[in-house]
């Protein structure tokens, strides 16, 4: 019996080092998270969107085939357009990943004149160096 008021007593010890001032309740750690399981796909999407217009306006840059070429002349009009309509505007993906929308276009139009001029400026958006994983066979 006495071994067991020797267990309370310490576990009140510790007690009284922390303090109600210190104690974060899970509701107050994770409560910042709330909703991003269901904001995460979307923002994900919205990587992916980006980082494709990217990749397709440097490596369609130039290109001689009518569908190559069509293509980068979509994504071109969709990075450079002022509108603001829809989720997925290239001002509003931006806006969403906290991205300024001038400064891409920038380095893209400093890029586009590089590549114009005869030099050959780095891709801004390089392939993964790790193998894409095979989902199903």
């Amino acid at each position: 019996m006495a071994d067991m008021f020797a267990m309370v007593n310490e576990t009140n010890q510790l007690d009284d080092g922390f303090s109600a001032e210190e104690a974060v309740l899970p509701v107050q750690f994770y409560g910042a998270r709330r909703g991003a399981a269901t904001i995460e796909p979307l923002r994900r999407l919205m990587v992916a969107m980006l980082v494709d217009a990217v990749r397709c306006f440097q490596t369609k840059f130039g290109a001689r085939q009518p569908a190559t070429r069509q293509e980068f002349v979509e994504v071109r009009s969709w990075i450079f357009s002022d509108e603001d309509k829809g989720t997925f505007s290239f001002k509003a993906v931006c806006e969403a990943l906290e991205l300024d929308p001038k400064a891409i276009r920038k380095g893209l139009v400093r890029w586009e004149e590089k590549r114009l001029s005869g030099e050959k400026p780095r891709m801004m958006i390089r392939r993964s160096a790790m193998p894409a994983k095979r989902i199903s066979r």
